[in-house]
């Protein structure tokens, strides 16, 4: 980068602050302002980075106004409204920003680089490839959505990495300016339709992105597109793919810590045997599937392979076990889409089967819960009890007659019911609690660490 300083408008969030790690680390004076404190800017803040949490021009830092339109490297993400304070007053100097994609693209196109899209299990699979590839001799940079519980952080970095992975966003089809080397695509169920419109035009976004990938295109067994010599992944009940996969896992068992299994990679070309990996559920495993063959193609051994899955540690909000006893288990999972919730949901039923569950879901956008109703209430009434918290809004407006109740109404289910996050622990006290899993986008992570105590007295 030739700038000589980057500020970041929306520093907070998980892709934006993986790039200001790396700009911060490849020695450019980085700082930010985002609209709340949370756990990862304080993260950013205790690595050096300045940020400020004011939407005003005095918020921002005079060295940042002082400097030249060429000087500055001025990142956005679309989830900035056009009335951001900031953004305009920086505009009205002449600084043009960069959308957090373009910035990404313009980074991955300098090497051999992997993308992984899908509307669901992208983190998971960016994570699951990054810590394999991390334990190679020349490691891996990777740009990830979410945080790996392998290095507390979003981001990797290696001075000698060949590889360059990122996770590819389909919101405001922030994808289109990747052009990697090898890609992958998880899943194609659709979503933010407010910004698409349709399903049709939703699908063509990852077609369009698959034809951006310019050597290996591989997808989930749940994946259809128009793109040529795609290569299959997924989960098989016998050792010759059954499905014509190219990559799956086989002979899998259920643990209380994890999964068992098999893996046949490249055609049977790479076979690892007797695999335990500390991950739950079919949809995880699909994703383990996913990267390991995505690392073999860039290189890995199926030693390296293996190890470095038994050592992998999880992500933040995936599918995360706080508590685990005989007496009481609590998960907690990002899933806010009812696909999501429907795979969490199972993967909870298969490790912990004939145990009550109670879910406390925190709906995502009143868009999404409006498009997506039938959804999430056909998945929700999965679960023993439900508990359904305030709609988290994001970069949205209210939409009129979108809201919790609206959950609650047109859910089958004898025993929902509506609650805020202040008091959430007057409902959970009045029964004893089995499983707890949690499920969200929003802010209901800030109930996490109170929840992991509540389950731990029970315990």
């Amino acid at each position: 980068m030739n700038s000589k300083a980057a500020y970041f408008i929306g520093i907070g969030g998980a892709g934006m602050s993986a790039l200001a790690r790396y700009l911060h680390n490849n020695n450019v004076a980085t700082s930010g302002y985002d609209r709340t404190a949370t756990r990862l800017t304080e993260a950013l803040q205790k690595e050096g980075l300045e940020i400020n949490f004011e939407d005003s021009i005095e918020a921002i830092p005079e060295d940042i106004l002082g400097l030249k339109p060429v000087e500055l490297l001025l990142v956005i993400t679309p989830a900035i409204p056009e009335d951001n304070i900031q953004l305009n007053h920086l505009k009205s100097l002449g600084h043009s920003p960069i959308k957090r994609a373009e910035l990404l693209g313009e980074i991955t196109s300098k090497g051999s680089s992997i993308a992984i899209a899908g509307t669901h299990g992208k983190t998971s699979t960016t994570a699951i490839l990054a810590h394999i590839m991390d334990g190679t001799p020349k490691g891996c940079n990777a740009f990830l959505g979410g945080i790996s519980a392998c290095n507390n952080s979003n981001f990797y970095e290696s001075k000698e990495a060949k590889w360059t992975i990122v996770e590819a966003d389909e919101f405001d089809r922030s994808f289109h300016h990747l052009h990697p080397t090898n890609g992958l695509i998880t899943s194609l169920d659709p979503d933010h339709l407010d910004v698409y419109g349709d399903e049709k035009s939703f699908i063509e976004a990852f077609e369009i992105f698959a034809s951006q990938i310019r050597g290996k295109i591989l997808v989930s067994e749940s994946v259809e597109l128009s793109t040529q010599g795609v290569e299959k992944y997924g989960l098989s009940h016998s050792e010759n793919g059954g499905k014509n996969l190219d990559h799956f896992a086989y002979s899998i068992s259920n643990l209380k810590t994890g999964t068992n299994c098999n893996l046949s990679l490249a055609n049977g070309s790479v076979i690892i045997e007797n695999l335990v990996a500390p991950l739950y559920g079919n949809h995880n495993l699909e994703n383990l599937v996913g990267a390991a063959a995505l690392a073999h193609y860039a290189g890995a051994t199926p030693e390296e392979i293996k190890g470095r899955i038994q050592s992998f540690s999880g992500i933040y909000r995936r599918f995360q076990i706080h508590t685990n006893t005989d007496d009481v288990v609590y998960v907690d999972d990002y899933a806010h889409h009812p696909t999501e919730i429907k795979k969490t949901i199972e993967a909870v039923r298969e490790h912990f089967p004939d145990r009550h569950l109670t879910v406390i879901f925190q709906p995502h956008l009143y868009s999404r819960t409006s498009d997506q109703l039938k959804g999430f209430c056909r998945e929700l009434a999965k679960c023993d009890h439900l508990i359904i918290l305030p709609i988290y809004a994001a970069r949205e407006n209210p939409i009129e007659g979108v809201n919790a109740q609206l959950i609650l109404d047109n859910i089958s289910h004898p025993h929902a019911e509506t609650s805020t996050i202040n008091s959430i622990f007057e409902n959970l006290k009045a029964y004893s609690v089995d499983v707890i899993l949690t499920l969200g986008a929003g802010d209901i992570d800030t109930i996490v660490p109170s929840l992991i105590d509540f389950t731990s007295m029970d315990a």
